[in-house]
């Protein structure tokens, strides 16, 4: 074999295998690439909602249409007579509905109220769920820190509140002894004015009242005891002048002589004994008779002593009452010191088994415990929530009522029979050709009607006075007419295996167009909400028995947070109407503008 075949067959060679081998390395990065979710999404907006039940029927002649009211109750209003022409929606008569509304302001009460307290208990859910979630990642080391500071700063209170109450305490002996000190000076004043009131009292006595009449004897018998109280001396009722300014043992001398050595006992037993003194002195100079023979200069001297004396008693007075107030307001201030030193006690503790608790982490129980208050949380809500429908369907049920006790022409016509008057008590009937019954007969401008059969799973929608737009098969689905549903009948009828009711409806205006026997496509305006915010059906998912729907948002990328990612939050709402068009109402959960995810695709 030539050698350049050769070269060629073993170069062919060596690049199969290289080509195989970065075949294998790049399905190697393929398979094992990261899976990327990729998000698809709409922008929840606010739009008008209709609810419309389609059905086929055929075109029927017609000639009048016979009303009555599905309530009874009192006739308001009738705002129609005989003779009369009306367009479809003119009202005809209206009963008293007072109660109805009353109770219809009461339902929608309920409802905000349950609302708001749902509010409340979705906030409960996430901060119980929160809190299982910061039980379950456990204490940070910065959350232990934070406890030894709490400890250090414990510590510190406590300190504080020792220091605190060494120096209150030193305060409140330094302010007793000041109180203390004040009350034995002045002391000896007080007795000095005993001392003078005696002597002047004496003056008097020698100068007037020295006899033994019974007068005289009662004053040296007051004297007597001041005497011996202030002086300790017996039988000194009659002595001298000279003989009483000598005199300086007993409490006097006591008085004259206390210093600081001197104990608090013994100065509160001075402050009594002196106060008990004066007023025996007091007593003997009030016992001085008041004769005409004493000069205005010796009435003026036993006045001034008196008062002098009474000065004195109320000076010792409010020294022992100081005394008192400042024993309370130490023993206070020492006590409020002492609980500072408790509560600081306490809240080391407290730190402390704060700390203890940070270092071990949470225990099972703990978690177990709170993913019960999570259950129970989560409980009340759907409850609530509960809660919520049925106050909404109360709502529901007092309008629905409302609109029972208002007569609408259906159709417009002719008034030819009105069988009500104002203040009449009505009967609940039937709209039908049973004129024992209706109380309103009107003949159609239109000389047709359509009937049709609608299944059981939507003629609950429908009730009379419902508008439609027509379209025969005739003309094509460009051309529409209007119709208004005059009657639904209450029996079933079984076709093809299905119950369906038998439901007419009238043309609103006439239109030689219109034939009988033509096959009638039909779309009843069951329900509509303007202004609403609004999401397709395939958006929302049943989960756990609650309408779950996945929002987009922007957040913060906690690796980068310079940088932003999409995060993925699922929310329960609390749908309303459903549309025809497949969109549903959002009553709460979720607001206008919320990126709403529909599909979600992964991707490598």
């Amino acid at each position: 074999m030539p050698k350049q075949v050769r070269f060629y067959r073993k170069t062919k060679f060596f690049v199969l295998i290289i080509a195989l081998l970065l075949l294998g390395v790049g399905a190697y990065a393929y398979l094992n690439k990261e899976m990327v979710p990729s998000y698809e999404f709409i922008i929840a907006k606010k739009s008008n909602i209709i609810q419309e039940v389609s059905v086929t029927g055929r075109v029927n002649a017609a000639e009048s249409v016979d009303l009555a009211f599905e309530v009874g109750g009192k006739a308001e209003k009738i705002y129609v007579g005989v003779g009369d022409k009306v367009k479809a929606g003119d009202l005809l008569i209206s009963l008293n509905s007072n109660d109805l509304k009353a109770q219809l302001l009461q339902a929608q009460a309920n409802v905000s109220s349950a609302a708001a307290r749902q509010k409340q208990y979705e906030a409960s859910v996430k901060s119980e769920q929160a809190k299982l979630d910061d039980l379950k990642k456990g204490y940070g080391r910065q959350e232990i820190q934070l406890a030894e500071t709490g400890v250090s700063n414990a510590k510190k209170v406590i300190t504080d509140s020792e220091t605190n109450l060494s120096e209150t305490k030193s305060k409140a002996e330094a302010d007793l002894e000041s109180v203390y000190q004040d009350a034995l000076n002045s002391l000896p004043k007080a007795v000095y004015a005993g001392k003078t009131a005696l002597i002047t009292m004496t003056d008097i006595q020698y100068a007037h009242f020295n006899g033994t009449d019974s007068k005289e004897n009662t004053l040296a018998s007051a004297k007597e005891t001041a005497v011996k109280e202030l002086f300790s001396v017996q039988n000194a009722g009659r002595w001298i002048t000279q003989s009483i300014s000598s005199l300086n043992g007993g409490l006097y001398g006591e008085a004259q002589s206390a210093s600081e050595n001197t104990t608090s006992s013994d100065i509160e037993s001075l402050l009594i004994k002196t106060m008990n003194v004066l007023r025996k002195v007091k007593v003997a100079l009030d016992s001085v008779p008041l004769s005409d023979t004493l000069t205005a200069s010796e009435k003026t001297s036993l006045d001034t002593q008196k008062t002098n004396i009474n000065s004195e008693i109320a000076s010792l007075s409010a020294k022992q009452q100081s005394i008192s107030v400042q024993k309370v307001t130490n023993n206070n201030a020492i006590s409020s010191a002492q609980t500072q030193i408790n509560s600081a006690k306490n809240a080391l503790s407290t730190a402390q088994n704060e700390l203890k608790l940070k270092r071990a982490g949470y225990s099972k129980d703990q978690i177990s415990a709170q993913e019960a208050q999570v259950d129970s949380a989560k409980a009340n809500l759907a409850s609530q929530k509960a809660s919520v429908s049925e106050a909404y369907a109360n709502v529901q049920y007092y309008q629905a009522q409302i609109d029972k006790t208002v007569l609408k022409a259906p159709i417009s016509g002719i008034i030819t029979r009105i069988e009500a008057k104002p203040g009449e008590i009505i009967m609940p009937g039937s709209s039908t050709s049973d004129t024992q019954k209706s109380l309103v007969t009107i003949i159609s401008e239109g000389t047709f009607e359509i009937e049709a059969d609608i299944p059981e799973v939507d003629i609950a929608k429908v009730k009379v006075g419902d508008s439609a737009k027509i379209t025969l098969d005739a003309y094509g689905s460009d051309v529409e007419f209007e119709a208004v549903v005059m009657s639904v009948d209450p029996a079933e009828t079984i076709i093809e295996g299905v119950s369906t009711y038998k439901t007419t409806l009238v043309f609103i205006t006439e239109d030689e167009r219109i034939k009988p026997g033509m096959t009638a496509n039909i779309d009843i305006l069951t329900a509509e909400k303007d202004n609403v915010v609004a999401i397709p059906q395939r958006a929302i998912v049943t989960k756990d028995g609650s309408k779950v729907v996945r929002i987009l948002n922007t957040v913060t990328d906690p690796q980068h947070p310079d940088k932003t990612i999409e995060q993925l939050d699922t929310v329960t709402v609390e749908t309303g109407l459903k549309g025809s068009s497949g969109d549903v109402e959002i009553i709460s959960g979720m607001n206008e503008g919320d990126k709403v995810v529909v599909y979600i695709k992964e991707t490598k």
